[in-house]
């Protein structure tokens, strides 16, 4: 909003330059992909949460096992370290 209590036609943005225009377009774009894009690891959450609710969540301890040490033997460059 202006000093009148309005909102600028230009949404509140300065003038941005050509990169600017073309980092705030690709922006933009980046959110429409992300609104349209489905949430599946949200539905793969809520599957494996009523697994374990009703006690027929069994992972493949194998899997686990060589998953961890994958993540050993690169240095331990996973989840949030």
């Amino acid at each position: 909003m202006n000093s009148s209590g309005r909102s600028r036609k230009d949404g509140g943005r300065k003038h941005l330059g050509p990169k600017g225009a073309a980092a705030e377009h690709l922006v933009e774009v980046a959110h429409e992909v992300l609104a349209e894009t489905p949430d599946v690891r949200a539905e793969k959450l809520k599957a494996l949460k009523r697994q374990l609710e009703t006690g027929t969540y069994h992972p493949d301890e194998g899997a686990v096992a060589e998953g961890l040490i994958r993540e050993h033997l690169a240095g331990g460059k996973g989840r949030g370290r």
